[in-house]
Formats: structure tokens, C-alpha cells, sequence
């Protein structure tokens, strides 16, 4: 073995140009490989967490009531019931069971149970149509991590305190500390007090939402001790099919909603970004094998004078195909090498950019599979110059070369 490494070396040496281009020419490859898969991976994290991050990945209402699905079906005596129909949805009154069972498994980081409702705010001679979260604060901020969002005044929902987004805030003139009658669909008014401002990054909630103490939302709705919906979210939100599934079949009675069934654009778009990186990579590895073995192959004919006169002294088959089959082995571990170098040193100038809404992260786990699959190329690549070597004529190589 240590005969054909310093043969392999040796042939290295002797053709510098060709080795330092070949090696260049991985290191461009593998650097590009990293770049970008850490550009589309990065790019598809901050896509979900923009998405997902700070929402429910699971959410558990009750099932609707009998009118609800005659009306979603279309079936006979459908007109007839959309003028009757006063209620399309009926709250979990067994919520707290169901927050007991599901906090049992593993994968779930954050549970909040949640009133929801409609309502008209009046403020400053203004009227608008808000979205009232009925929550526990604490357990709420594990999801929409308010407190890390709050503009203005205090993240506090207690009581007759209220959250409410920045949009909404300026529409109606309000800061915290300010007041506003709050019109409830059965007539009711209430005037709550403005504890804060949050800005969730989201101009629709900005716009309409509020939060406030789940037991005061539930005797503003009279709903008695009901919730409208459980709100969950899992260590990992790509694994929500599988632990949705796993709940339908435990908890009865319940309608189990998660994150995919209501983006399918998003995921596809991020199917076809997977897709076309993989193409890429691919074909980037072709180029690598490609260029590889070319190079190797010109080598057989430049060193056969060398290769017939180590045969004619003895050197085997198998010894002379192993010294190229360690160029190949060594041109494809020092390109990936020179190529994890450029790679992270271009990551590290792309995130020191300025402007950037989101940085590019990478995973060890990751490069290292990557030049690896590089060096696996390189070596495969050489297979067919080494066995081209092997079967050269002594005599033939001599006279010839």
C-alpha cells in the first residue's frame, strides 16, 4: 500500500497544473454544494418559522354539530338551515382532559387553550370588527411569544387589561393606558383598559387581534368554563401528520387540525426547492466524476512509460490500478477539503451582508456528507483509468511511451 501512495503521489507531483485544476475544480464544486444547500435549507426555516413559528402547529376544536355538516355537505334543506343556523361550532367543555393526555407526549413544547370570538370596538368615534384570543397569558406566550413583541406598555392580560396589535392601536387612536367599549354580538358593552401593543409581524393580526384573561373572555361570551379551541405546538413541526394521527384515534369527540393540511402551497413550494437543489447537486457531482476520470485517464497515457517499466519490474496488476485508484482517492479528499474552507468562508461573507432578513446556518452533519460523497466520487471516477493501466502491455508501454 505505501508503494502505490508514493507512486500516486509522486505522478501528483510531476503534473502540478493538472492536479491544482482538478483539485480547484472539486473544491468549486463541493463549496457550491454547501452553499447552496445551506442557502435553500436556511431559506426553508425561516420560510415555516415566518409561517408557523409563532402560531399553532396543532389545533383541537370540537366537532361541528349536526347543521354544520348539512351546510358544508350542500345537502337538501341546506337554504332552509343557513337562515336558522346560529351556531357552527360547539366548545370543548372537556378541554382540561384533553390539555392532561396530549401534554403527556414528547414532542409537545407548548399547549394554550383558547377562547375565540368576534366583536365591534368603538374608540374615538371609530367602530371596527376585532378577534378576541381568550387565553392564560403565560402559556400563550410560549407560542406567540408576545412578550418578545410587545411595542408598547406591558405584556399583561388580566382582567380588564387588554393586548392589542399595533395596526389596530393606530386605526383607533390608542396607547397603553387608554380605554375602549368593547360591543359583544349579544349586545353587551364593555370598556376595557389598553395594557400594551404587540407587533406579531402579521398585518392581518396586527390589524384585528386582541388578547385578553381566558376566564374573563368566557364570561363575556358566556360560555361557562368552555374553550373554543387547544392550541399545540411540537418539537418538530414537520412531524405534526404523524402526531395528529396518533391523537385522532386516542381523543373522541374532536376534530384534530395541524399546519399541513391548511399550507399545502407552502410545503409545495418547498417540495420544489428541495427538488431543484437535489438536481443541482447532482449534476454537480456528474461534472466532479467527470472531470475527474478525464484527467486520470490523460494520466494512464502520459505516465504508461512509468507504469511498463514498474509492471516489467514486478509491480501487479493490482498494485498498478491501485496507484491511480489512490489519485483519485487523494484529488477527491483534498478538493473537499479546500472546498468545506470556501464553502463556510462564503456563508460567513453572505451573512455578514447587510439587509439580510434571515442568516445562513449550516450543519457539521451535513459538509462532512457532502465531501464525502466528493472523495467517493473522485475514487469511483478513477476505476476506469486504473483498470485501463492494469492491462497495459510492459513491452508495448515501453516502446511506445
Amino acid at each position: 500500500m505505501k508503494f502505490e501512495l508514493k507512486v500516486a503521489l509522486r505522478f501528483m507531483r510531476s503534473g502540478k497544473s493538472q492536479t491544482l485544476f482538478i483539485i480547484v475544480g472539486i473544491a468549486i464544486g463541493v463549496a457550491v454544494q454547501i452553499f447552496l444547500g445551506s442557502l435553500i435549507t436556511s431559506l426553508q426555516g425561516s420560510l415555516v418559522d415566518e409561517t408557523i413559528g409563532n402560531s399553532s402547529h396543532i389545533t383541537i376544536r370540537s366537532e361541528e354539530d349536526a347543521t354544520t355538516r348539512i351546510l358544508e355537505a350542500g345537502e337538501p334543506g341546506t337554504l332552509l338551515l343557513r337562515g336558522n343556523a346560529s351556531t357552527a361550532q360547539k366548545e370543548l367543555d372537556n378541554w382540561s382532559l384533553i390539555v392532561d393526555e396530549i401534554r403527556e407526549d414528547e414532542a409537545v413544547t407548548a399547549i394554550s387553550p383558547t377562547l375565540q370570538g368576534t366583536a365591534l370596538v368603538r374608540s374615538g368615534g371609530t367602530d371596527k370588527s376585532v378577534q378576541i384570543k381568550g387565553v392564560f397569558f403565560e402559556q400563550a406566550d410560549l407560542i406567540y411569544e408576545i412578550s418578545s413583541r410587545m411595542v408598547e406598555g406591558s405584556p399583561v392580560a388580566e382582567g380588564n387589561t387588554i393586548l392589542i396589535g399595533t395596526k389596530l392601536a393606530t386605526d383607533l387612536g390608542l396607547r397603553p393606558g387608554g380605554n375602549l367599549n368593547l360591543l359583544l354580538p349579544n349586545g353587551d358593552s364593555v370598556r376595557l383598559l389598553v395594557g400594551g401593543t404587540f407587533d406579531l409581524q402579521n398585518e392581518s393580526a396586527n390589524s384585528s387581534l386582541m388578547f385578553m384573561d381566558l376566564r374573563r373572555a368566557q364570561k363575556l361570551f358566556n360560555t361557562g368554563d368552555g374553550v373554543t379551541a387547544i392550541e399545540v405546538q411540537v418539537e418538530d413541526p414537520f412531524a405534526v401528520d404523524t402526531i395528529a394521527d396518533g391523537w385522532k384515534q386516542r381523543l373522541s369527540g374532536v376534530k384534530v387540525e395541524q399546519w399541513k393540511e391548511l399550507n399545502q402551497q407552502l410545503l409545495t413550494a418547498l417540495s420544489s426547492q428541495s427538488s431543484s437543489s437535489y438536481t443541482i447537486q447532482f449534476f454537480v457531482i456528474i461534472s466532479i466524476t467527470f472531470g475527474i476520470a478525464s484527467v486520470l485517464a490523460v494520466s494512464v497515457i502520459q505516465k504508461s512509460k512509468e507504469i511498463g517499466i514498474l509492471k516489467a519490474m514486478g509491480t501487479t496488476k493490482k498494485s498498478a490500478s491501485r496507484i491511480f485508484i489512490f489519485q483519485g482517492l487523494l484529488l477527491g479528499l483534498m478538493g473537499s477539503i479546500a472546498g468545506i474552507a470556501a464553502g463556510i468562508l462564503l456563508l460567513s461573507v453572505f451573512n455578514s451582508a447587510e439587509g439580510l432578513t434571515f442568516s445562513i446556518t449550516y450543519s457539521w452533519a451535513n459538509v462532512l456528507l457532502l465531501a464525502a460523497i466528493a472523495t467517493a466520487a473522485g475514487t469511483l471516477a478513477s476505476v476506469i483509468p486504473a483498470r485501463r493501466s492494469a492491462n497495459l502491455n510492459p513491452m508495448e508501454a515501453i516502446k511506445n511511451g
